[in-house]
């Protein structure tokens, strides 16, 4: 009998009648106080990290869009039969991707080029180009894959440098600094 009393008056039903009144509903103010200080804490930290980091971020994003670029000509030229450049425009800050002439297997010999739609690629304006790359600003790719060798030299706002490298193989390699 007692056993059964002691079931029925438990902990149990305790909670339940708890419920019922709605105590037990939302957080209370000191348990939103800390979360409030946790995330506080966190954002103290973390949002300078993420401030400090951004031009390198953006040198990055630059370099791969350079990269990613130099690699759609590279491709094109292999799968159109035309050679392709990639030509740098410094008063647009932009990429423009070229086509050659129906016939034209090398960059070299191409005497007619246009522009390929959609292809302007925008270089984010704290990221600037350092000197003249690949020496006249055209990187050429070729129809069997291979490429006029060079190099972009990519540069943020911090001095920071990533390098865009075109081998006279056509492999297109991305490496930090100098």
């Amino acid at each position: 009998m007692g056993i059964a009393m002691y079931q029925g008056q438990g902990l149990g039903s305790r909670a339940v009648r708890l419920r019922k009144r709605g105590s037990g509903k939302g957080f209370t103010l000191v348990e939103l106080a800390i979360v409030l200080a946790i995330i506080g804490i966190a954002a103290a930290i973390g949002i300078p990290n993420w401030v400090a980091g951004k031009p390198w971020r953006e040198l990055k994003i630059c370099a791969r869009d350079v990269f990613g670029e130099f690699m759609r000509a590279k491709n094109r030229a292999i799968s159109t039969s035309r050679a392709h450049r990639v030509y740098f425009d410094t008063e647009e800050r932009s990429l423009r991707l070229m086509e050659g002439e129906n016939g034209c297997l090398r960059a070299a010999f191409c005497t007619a080029w246009t522009e390929v739609q959609p292809s302007r690629v925008r270089l984010i304006p704290s990221v600037s180009v350092i000197g003249v790359p690949f020496g006249d600003f055209m990187a050429s790719f070729n129809v069997d894959g291979t490429a006029e060798a060079g190099n972009v030299t990519l540069q943020n706002v911090k001095g920071q440098k990533y390098k865009v490298v075109v081998s006279s193989a056509g492999r297109v390699r991305m490496e930090r600094g100098s």
